[in-house]
């Protein structure tokens, strides 16, 4: 029987699982995202999440940010996510890894910039 304290996993490994792309507003208000271009790894199970770096409260009913992939298809299973559902999920089984860009939209407000992203083994 495994002790309480016995960890199953390595922590820096599970850590890793998410790939953090963050979400803010520069000092003339314009949309930053840092990772530019993301990279997920289908080998380690990883998904993006998506998080909101800027110091203020969040409107009530209405998401911080929209992240939508509509330009070339999205890697994952579903193409659009929010600050209320961060999480990409896993990249879909027929997406190869590969050189590919993902180009997506994220908007604040009224203003929008087009980021990318990609899987890798």
């Amino acid at each position: 029987m495994a002790s309480p304290t016995q960890s199953f996993g390595n922590r820096e490994e599970s850590d890793n699982r998410e790939v953090i792309v963050n979400i803010g507003l520069d000092a003339e208000g314009n949309i930053t995202v840092d990772p530019e271009y993301f990279k997920v790894s289908k080998s380690k199970n990883q998904e993006v999440r998506w998080v909101c770096a800027m110091q203020h409260d969040h409107m009530k009913g209405r998401p911080c940010f929209t992240v939508d992939f509509d330009k070339n298809g999205s890697p994952f299973y579903e193409t659009q996510f929010s600050s209320d559902a961060p999480v990409s999920g896993l990249a879909r089984r027929d997406v190869l890894p590969g050189p590919k860009i993902y180009d997506y939209t994220v908007q604040v407000g009224d203003k929008e910039v087009d980021p990318g992203g990609g899987v890798q083994q």
